[in-house]
């Protein structure tokens, strides 16, 4: 426990952000390299790495993804293992799920698998949400794509220890949506020979704020208005171009689908009728994270037995999550860790993930990967 610890506090005094985890990769590598496992591939999507312990016998393949990536966050607290690096932190709590992964290394090494076998996958780039993708297809080509897939997350807010579980879905879709409009320039003393965007850009952005109540959708939908440029900063100068931004958010995929949809047909109908020339572009594009309901009764068992609360949400969570790829490849579950009621938000300043949490990840993950490749109802090789 203590030498986990340690390692998360290197970990967290030593953050990197998406796409540039070399020194995170070289730390826990030289961990791992302690615990003698069966092999061990690098460069996956960038820093990422697969770690694979065999058990005695055949069996099936699980695989439990924590996060490497850090925030752009400058850290406000007073630890002796904050942050070095400025403008970044682990205030999201990476460290500590890469902690309870590599605990596992250690269980794996003092008492290994009976059947089966485990890749724990140290994943780059979570928090951009190209990780998981660009991941899938390497490991695909590595031959090491799971039967099943495991992630958790801390979750503030909740008792310390319980587990959070999804009863369908755990995180929302999500993607950014970029719509570019063109017009033409001209003196702001004679408007009318140009053509200014503004009036075009407000319509588009009151319709897209009310597509959710506009349409039918199964569940939740949202739109947020996240950015707005409308020309630039020249009295002398009516606008020619506008960008419009906001995210999309939808609890099930198939709403998503249509919230693009429609949000892109309205754009574009308005954007005709002004005459404008119209572009536009989906980026940062989560798919919602699908609870695979054999699995989640496994956790949800498991915590039981451990004595661990388990909490059911009420409705799933509104931020996305990339892990959400692994669910649309193979049955796969991603679950919370409380983190503490009146503990710090992830995201926020002042978070730090809790030291005392590990072992609780570490116990929980061990059980359900010995549950998992032992079962005979779980045999797919």
């Amino acid at each position: 426990m203590e030498e986990l610890i340690r390692l998360r506090h290197e970990l967290h005094r030593n953050p990197e952000l998406s796409g540039q985890e070399r020194a995170t990769g070289k730390r826990i590598r030289f961990f791992l390299s302690r615990y003698q496992p069966h092999e061990l591939y690098s460069n996956i999507a960038g820093e990422g790495m697969a770690v694979v312990y065999r058990g005695k016998e055949p069996g099936p393949t699980v695989l439990f993804r924590c996060d490497m990536d850090a925030l752009p966050i400058t850290e406000l607290s007073d630890f002796k293992y904050k942050s070095n690096t400025p403008g970044v932190s682990h205030t999201c709590g990476h460290d500590g799920h890469m902690a309870i992964v590599s605990g596992l290394a250690v269980r794996f090494f003092e008492n290994p698998l009976e059947k089966g076998k485990v890749i724990l996958f140290y994943q780059p780039s979570e928090e951009n949400g190209s990780g998981a993708k660009e991941s899938i297809e390497r490991l695909k080509e590595l031959d090491l794509m799971p039967d099943y897939a495991f992630a958790l997350h801390n979750l503030p807010k909740y008792k310390k220890g319980s587990v959070v579980l999804g009863r369908y879905t755990f995180t929302a879709a999500s993607k950014g949506l970029i719509i570019k409009l063109t017009g033409r320039n001209s003196h702001a003393a004679f408007p009318e020979l140009g053509l200014n965007p503004s009036a075009a850009t407000a319509e588009i952005i009151q319709h897209l704020l009310v597509l959710p109540t506009n349409f039918k959708y199964k569940n939740f939908v949202l739109v947020t208005l996240i950015h707005v440029k409308v020309g630039e900063v020249a009295f002398g100068t009516s606008a020619g171009s506008a960008v419009i931004m906001a995210t999309l958010r939808a609890f099930d995929d198939s709403d998503m689908h249509l919230l693009s949809d429609n949000a892109l047909k309205t754009s574009t109908q308005i954007a005709t009728r002004h005459g404008l020339a119209i572009e536009t572009e989906f980026t940062d594009d989560f798919p919602a994270s699908v609870c695979d309901p054999q699995l989640t009764n496994v956790v949800e068992k498991i915590a039981s037995e451990q004595k661990k609360e388990v909490i059911y949400l009420n409705e799933p969570n509104r931020w996305s999550e990339d892990f959400a790829h692994f669910t649309g490849v193979c049955p796969s579950v991603i679950f919370g860790l409380g983190a503490g009621e009146d503990h710090p938000d992830i995201h926020s300043p002042t978070y730090d993930f809790p030291d005392d949490l590990i072992i609780d990840g570490v116990d929980l993950l061990d059980s359900i990967a010995r549950e998992i490749t032992s079962s005979e109802s779980f045999l797919k090789y």
